[in-house]
């Protein structure tokens, strides 16, 4: 049985490689906005029918807009959030087939990169990003700017589909670290060479996160880039990449560095709280800013049976139905 199972995984993970490896050749010979339509239908099958996610993604974006804004509202930024997610994954198909120069013409408006090359010297960049906008296009747009920038990522499988997905992401410029043993030995080696780590961090963690003040209400994230940054002294830099009006181009931006280092008390489980919560008061302002590029679809905030019931009801029947708003 275990022979039948490890060569029913072995073809499985086979015919995964050779699905996304057809569809990224497909996408990037598509026209773009045609990518992006059939990309926006697909958003709009995942929101109606995975409704775990979506129910999360709306009880989020409740908290994300505000008890004042309509649920019509609500609703409407999560679905899109959905459409520039499928966008983002489209992006990341046609990742593979762009060259260096299309990448860069992509991205004709950045902000704030000086903030890499000012921060003080000798103890590295922690890039802090999340899941907004496109952070494979937030990584080209740091090592365009001539910043050594090593990102972490998970190792697919089989190793073929590694060397697609994160070999892509060499070729652009990027070193990789791989989720791994030695993952966090190769992070403070990066940063004692003052070079630059990036970092997806709003991932919900609640049983193991740290506490934190996130658009009104108690949520727990990872505790690894405050306890990073506590450890080596990195500066700590919030960046990110988000899609313009056209639809077509992004623009990069990296926040000004977050200043920790005069409130630390020297208790290092309130201090890794202290960072951490800078951290997510810069987040928070971004996702603010662009709430429908936020692509959280778990649940970021601990929910409780009254608030879940309402979410339920309102996903379906508050103000237009699901359905109805699927037709526009």
């Amino acid at each position: 049985m275990s022979v039948l199972k490890k060569a029913v995984g072995g073809i499985w993970v086979n015919l995964k490689y050779g699905i996304y490896r057809g569809t990224s050749w497909v996408a990037a010979r598509l026209p773009l906005k045609l990518d992006y339509a059939l990309a926006s239908l697909v958003g709009d099958f995942i929101y109606l029918t995975w409704k775990r996610h979506s129910a999360n993604a709306v009880s989020n974006m409740r908290r994300v807009l505000g008890p004042d804004v309509p649920w019509q509202v609500v609703k409407r930024t999560a679905r899109q959030s959905f459409h520039n997610y499928a966008k983002t994954l489209v992006d990341f198909l046609r990742f593979p087939y762009l060259t260096k120069q299309e990448i860069q013409d992509s991205i004709p408006v950045r902000q704030g990169l000086n903030y890499l090359h000012d921060a003080p010297k000798g103890k590295g960049v922690l890039v802090i990003s999340g899941h907004i906008g496109n952070w494979d296009m937030a990584g080209a747009v740091m090592v365009d700017y001539g910043i050594t920038l090593h990102a972490v990522s998970e190792t697919h499988e089989p190793k073929k589909m590694d060397d697609l997905v994160n070999g892509t992401r060499e070729k652009a410029g990027m070193k990789i670290i791989r989720l791994e043993t030695g993952s966090l030995k190769q992070m403070f080696a990066a940063l004692k060479k003052n070079e630059a780590v990036t970092i997806l961090f709003d991932k919900p963690e609640p049983e193991t996160g740290v506490a934190v003040q996130f658009f009104g209400e108690t949520a727990y994230v990872p505790a690894g880039p405050g306890a990073i940054a506590l450890k080596t002294g990195a500066s700590v830099i919030v960046g990110y990449c988000v899609r313009r009006k056209d639809d077509k181009t992004f623009m990069g931006v990296v926040e000004p560095p977050i200043e920790y280092q005069s409130l630390l008390t020297g208790d290092k489980d309130r201090d890794i709280q202290i960072i951490t919560q800078q951290i997510v008061t810069c987040m928070e302002g971004v996702i603010r800013r662009y709430p429908n590029q936020w692509y959280m679809f778990r649940e970021m905030w601990p929910r409780t049976e009254s608030h879940d019931a309402e979410v339920r009801q309102k996903r379906f029947w508050g103000g237009k139905s699901h359905i109805e708003m699927a037709k526009g």
